[in-house]
């Protein structure tokens, strides 16, 4: 079984994806690229998650400053890509209460036109350098190691993720964010590893499924905090609009809620196996 298979393959066609996505969005605004931006994020934390699980194998890399430029991308895409999610969220919310939140609206859409002006000033100024350089130095490093080790030690490291997912589910309403963020790199681990090399496909798909929960319920909290400090900091209380969101963050409190407990659900079903 060749190291490269489960590991740099998948690194090499995310670093693929991340260019031809970055190529597009270099001459053109991010604003209006909704797929490409989506794109580009999912390529970073796929790589970033591959890099964490070379890192556990290698014991060489640097993680913190060999992939420093690529999360400062990322962190500034995080702040578009979250705006963009709440005004699409707000748009639904608007649709099924059948009314408009106007003032938080235009908030919303001037901070997406602002931050899509940052992101597209760190496309322009990324250094495609540092993940190229970064590839060939993983290169080396997994030549040097045996494949047979490598495998074994990759089931040793997802035995221990998997014994830390138990324990953080027992405290399930108060880790969401640290269980989703180590739900991902089991899922994404395990995708670029052989058919049934850990766990069925039965599992995996309880894996994703839960991944889904959980990333709608992030979409909602993060669109429910920023109608909770647009309401408190700019809406006088006497005004319609503040009843309206205030009645709005309740309703996104119990979605919120219902999928939390469905993701828990679903866990707890997977981690039983």
């Amino acid at each position: 079984m060749p190291a490269t298979f489960f590991i740099l393959l998948h690194w090499k066609r995310q670093q693929r994806v991340f260019f031809q996505n970055l190529a597009k969005l270099t001459p053109q605004p991010a604003q209006g690229n909704t797929d490409v931006v989506h794109n580009l994020r999912v390529a970073i934390k796929k790589l970033r998650s591959y890099l964490k699980l070379l890192a556990l194998l290698l014991n060489k890399i640097d993680t913190e400053t060999r992939f420093k430029k690529t999360e400062q991308l990322f962190s500034v895409l995080g702040k578009y890509r979250d705006i963009e999610m709440g005004f699409l969220l707000l748009q639904s919310f608007e649709k099924e209460n059948k009314t408009t939140y106007t003032a938080l609206r235009v908030q919303l859409k001037l901070a997406l036109q602002t931050t899509a002006i940052w992101a597209q000033n760190a496309f322009n100024k990324y250094d495609e350098k540092e993940l190229a350089d970064l590839t060939c130095e993983l290169q080396l490093y997994v030549k040097e190691k045996n494949i047979q080790e490598l495998c074994h030690k990759t089931e040793l490291i997802l035995d221990k993720e998997f014994r830390k997912l138990k324990r953080l589910t027992k405290h399930f309403s108060s880790q969401p964010h640290e269980i989703r963020k180590m739900l991902k790199n089991i899922f994404y681990w395990i995708s670029i590893c052989p058919k049934d090399f850990y766990i069925g496909a039965d599992e995996i798909k309880k894996l994703k499924k839960s991944l889904n929960l959980l990333g709608d319920w992030q979409d909602h909290e993060m669109l429910y905090m920023k109608i909770k400090h647009f309401r408190k900091d700019f809406v006088p209380a006497p005004r319609q609009e503040y009843l309206l969101l205030k009645e709005l963050e309740k309703n996104i409190e119990r979605k919120m809620d219902a999928k939390l407990q469905k993701a828990k659900e679903e866990i707890q079903t997977f981690i039983s196996v």
